[in-house]
């Protein structure tokens, strides 16, 4: 997604973008390449939801201050999609929920790693109903999905690109999707929120942001370019290829700006009622 929004912004900035990956530790090593990197206005970040959210609680230090950025705009949004087998006889978010009440502790759930939305998601879920289930971490869905499909867990937080064919299939049930509304990839997949949990929302997401003292003439640049191409069908389209999306409520840097604000409490508290321990 990257690679394909530094193409299209090129043009509109009059210079060619360089995609450098520095990836691993849970985007540590990213971020503070871009925290430490100088504030002039030509490095920027692809953040997530870790690295201006989750992170400040996921590590007891970090090497950057997650605050110290400039939102510009996010750039996709991405629901999660609740999955179990064909082993597991439930259907829907409310199933489940039920499942896990009248058998505390049968009920296993799959994720790919501790503190991330696909733990947090389904963690909610069980911390807000009052459902047993055991958590399972795993370093992703190449692991994930072979334990879901073969029962060794029941319930798995996805993301849709990695899990659409088994859907389609029918090898897994989709229960619902974690976003605020629902998502083109999978329209008949009623939310979380739409069965019975208002104000439901855990989505992971991508933005771009500069260092806090980028010139702001430079800020007011890069968000004019971006937001001429997020706001084009062709860019639209092309999210979908990547299972994300990205309503028109979510664009610019005041709703950037609103979308960390809202996940700040809500993760803290899910870290806090988890148990959750940093490392």
């Amino acid at each position: 997604m990257s690679r394909y929004l530094a193409e299209a912004l090129g043009p509109k900035l009059g210079q060619p973008l360089v995609v450098e990956n520095r990836p691993g530790a849970a985007t540590l090593i990213a971020t503070e390449a871009v925290a430490n990197a100088a504030p002039d206005g030509y490095t920027v970040l692809v953040a997530t939801t870790s690295s201006l959210v989750s992170n400040r609680f996921q590590f007891k230090k970090l090497r950057y201050d997650p605050d110290a950025f400039i939102p510009v705009s996010l750039i996709g949004y991405q629901p999660l999609v609740i999955l179990t087998n064909q082993e597991t006889p439930v259907s829907t978010i409310k199933g489940l929920i039920e499942l896990g009440k009248q058998k505390p502790d049968t009920l296993s759930f799959a994720s790919f790693g501790t503190g991330t939305l696909s733990h947090l998601s389904v963690e909610m879920l069980a911390l807000r109903t009052g459902a047993k289930m055991t958590h399972i971490p795993f370093k992703g869905a190449a692991e994930a999905l072979p334990a879901l499909l073969g029962n060794q867990v029941q319930v798995y937080a996805d993301a849709i690109t990695s899990s659409a064919g088994y859907i389609k299939t029918g090898r897994l049930k989709a229960l619902g999707t974690t976003g605020a509304e629902r998502t083109h990839s999978l329209p008949d997949v009623p939310t979380v929120a739409e069965q019975g949990f208002p104000g439901f929302d855990m989505a992971s997401w991508a933005g771009i942001v500069m260092p806090k003292n980028a010139p702001k003439e430079a800020v007011d640049k890069l968000q004019a370019a971006l937001s001429a191409v997020l706001s084009s069908k062709e860019f639209k389209d092309k999210l979908l290829t990547f299972g994300q999306e990205l309503p028109e409520r979510r664009l610019g840097p005041a709703a950037f700006s609103d979308q960390i604000k809202t996940d700040i409490p809500k993760i803290r508290e899910l870290f806090k009622e988890a148990k959750i321990e940093p490392l």
